[in-house]
């Protein structure tokens, strides 16, 4: 009888810590905010990778259309595990007139890649990555790109912002949108390398 009665302590013990975790108790602490960031970026969809994603997202078509004019969608597409901070649509309506038109030309395919590669990070970089790396550095991170230059992170509120370079800035919103090879944030602004 006991043992039924323990069992059941268990089994009830486990489902409010899991309901907990799920709905953000802030009283677990870091721990708890830890496993509440890893169990939500493991449970959005991983079927496909980044660049199958990105390829199917309405709001990303434009730097889709970046990503395979400077031939980096095989890159997106492989196993290697990256972080891609995505331009939305309404990022590239901010550039002049005629300018993402432009960097689309098979001649500037120098400049295009280096603007694509300042939007990708080797390895997983979660939101929760991102603010634990803020805070550490005293309220701004260094974020190291593959196109060789370095992102800076900043956090107002509950908003990550990033400023290229060049001093262009873009806030992360949506964040985490996990993938088989990796994570997407979505940006309202492109960053530009220099």
């Amino acid at each position: 009888m006991s043992s039924i009665v323990g069992k059941a302590f268990l089994l009830a013990a486990s489902a409010a810590l899991a309901a907990g975790c799920q709905q953000g108790d802030k009283q677990g602490g870091e721990a708890g905010d830890q496993a509440q960031a890893n169990a939500s970026a493991q449970s959005a969809p991983q079927s496909g990778t980044i660049g199958q994603a990105l390829s199917q997202s309405a709001e990303h078509s434009n730097f889709v259309s970046a990503v395979k004019a400077a031939g980096l969608d095989g890159t997106l597409g492989g196993s290697q595990p990256y972080t891609v901070f995505a331009p939305n649509n309404a990022a590239f309506e901010k550039l002049p007139s005629g300018a993402a038109q432009n960097m689309m030309q098979p001649a500037q395919k120098g400049q295009l890649t280096s603007v694509v590669t300042h939007h990708i990070v080797p390895g997983v970089v979660t939101a929760q990555d991102l603010t634990r790396a803020i805070e550490r550095g005293g309220g701004k991170a260094q974020i190291a790109t593959v196109g060789g230059g370095n992102l800076t992170a900043t956090q107002n509120g509950g908003t990550i912002t990033l400023q290229g370079a060049n001093g262009s800035q873009a806030r992360v919103t949506p964040s985490d949108q996990a993938h088989s090879n990796g994570v997407v944030h979505t940006l309202d602004t492109i960053l530009m390398p220099s």
